[in-house]
C-alpha cells in the first residue's frame, strides 16, 4: 500500500518499471517525463545502486488538491541496462506499490523476458509478496519491429494474460502514456480500498494524454506550482539525468526517513558484524554503523 500520512494528509506511491535490458524502460520514463508540465514533476535524476544505474523522478496527478484534502505524489523508478545482480532489483522493488513490466517483443528476446519476470517474482517473494497481490501492468514494447511476437503470444509464455496490457512502440510514444496511467488508476483504486475517499475519479487522468488524432501544438505557459499535472505536447525528451549521490535527497524524499545500506558488511575479529547505513530525513543525511553481535545458541 502507498505510504499515507494522515497527520500531514500526504500520500506517496512508488511505481517501478521492470523488464529485461534494452526493452525500453528508460525510453518510457523519458517520454512520460517530457509529456508532464514542469509544475507537476520533479527533477529527472540518476543514481548508482551498487553497480547498476537507476533513473527516477516524481510527479503529481490531476486533482491532487481534491483528493479529500490529501496531496499525492507518484515516485517513478527503473534500473537501466543489464542488471548486475538481483540485489539491485530487490532494492528498487522494496516498497513498490505498482509494477509496470516492459516486455521486449523481439523474437530473440523471449528468454530475456522470462528471466526478467522471474527475477521480479523472486524479489517480491523475498518481501512476502507476489505479482498478483499488487497492481501490475504489462507493456509489450517494440511492436513496430518486423521480427516480433504478438502481445498474446508473449502473454501466454510469460503467463501474464490476466493483467492489463498495452502494445507499445516507446520510441514513438505509442502506448506509453496509456500504460503508466492504467497503473496509476489501479494504485488510486487501492488507496480508495484503504478507506480514503478520493474525490478525483481515475478517469480524470485522461486529461494528461493528447486527444486522439490531434497534432501536438503550443500550449499556454504553465500556471504556478500546485496545479494539476497535464500533458505538454511537443516537448523534447529531457536531457541526460543529473547524477546524484546516495547522500543527496532524492525524489524518494517523501518516504521519510529513508534508510539505505551504504557499503558492504564486515565481520570483525570480535565476532561483531558491522553494517554501514545512510539515513536521509528532512533533506539531511546521517551515516551510522549497525553493529550485530553473533552468538551461538
Amino acid at each position: 500500500m502507498p505510504l499515507i500520512n494522515h497527520a500531514k494528509k500526504e500520500i506517496n506511491a512508488k511505481l517501478v518499471y521492470a523488464g529485461p535490458a534494452s526493452a525500453g524502460k528508460a525510453t518510457n520514463l523519458k517520454y512520460v517525463y517530457a509529456k508532464l508540465k514542469e509544475n507537476s514533476r520533479g527533477t529527472f535524476k540518476s543514481m548508482k545502486v551498487q553497480n547498476d544505474s537507476m533513473l527516477f523522478f516524481e510527479f503529481m496527478p490531476p486533482g491532487q488538491g481534491s483528493f479529500d484534502g490529501y496531496s499525492i505524489r507518484f515516485h517513478i523508478y527503473t534500473l537501466t541496462g543489464e542488471v548486475s545482480s538481483l540485489a539491485s532489483l530487490k532494492m528498487v522493488l522494496k516498497g513498490a506499490d505498482g509494477i509496470l513490466f516492459v516486455a521486449d517483443s523481439g523474437r530473440d528476446r523471449m528468454a530475456a523476458n522470462v528471466d526478467s519476470l522471474k527475477g521480479v517474482s523472486e524479489c517480491l517473494t523475498a518481501y512476502g509478496k507476489n505479482l498478483s497481490a499488487i497492481p501490475c501492468v504489462i507493456q509489450y514494447n517494440k511492436q513496430d519491429s518486423s521480427e516480433r511476437y504478438r502481445p498474446e503470444e508473449i502473454g501466454r509464455v510469460l503467463e501474464v494474460s490476466e493483467y492489463p496490457s498495452y502494445p507499445a512502440t516507446a520510441t514513438k510514444g505509442v502506448g506509453v502514456i496509456e500504460s503508466i496511467f492504467a497503473l496509476v488508476k489501479m494504485v488510486l483504486n487501492d488507496i480508495r480500498t484503504a478507506g480514503i475517499n478520493l474525490k478525483g475519479q481515475p478517469e480524470e487522468l485522461q486529461q494528461m494524454t493528447e486527444p486522439a488524432g490531434q497534432e501536438p501544438g503550443e500550449q499556454p505557459a504553465a500556471p504556478a506550482f500546485g496545479g494539476a499535472a497535464e500533458v505538454r505536447p511537443g516537448v523534447p525528451l529531457p536531457p541526460e539525468p543529473r547524477e546524484v549521490s546516495v547522500e543527496e535527497p532524492s525524489a524518494a524524499g517523501g518516504f521519510e526517513p529513508v534508510v539505505e545500506i551504504a557499503g558492504g558488511a564486515g565481520l570483525g575479529d570480535d565476532g561483531v558484524v558491522r553494517v554501514p547505513l545512510s539515513i536521509r530525513s528532512g533533506g539531511k543525511t546521517t551515516k551510522v554503523t549497525l553493529n550485530i553481535s553473533l552468538t551461538a545458541d
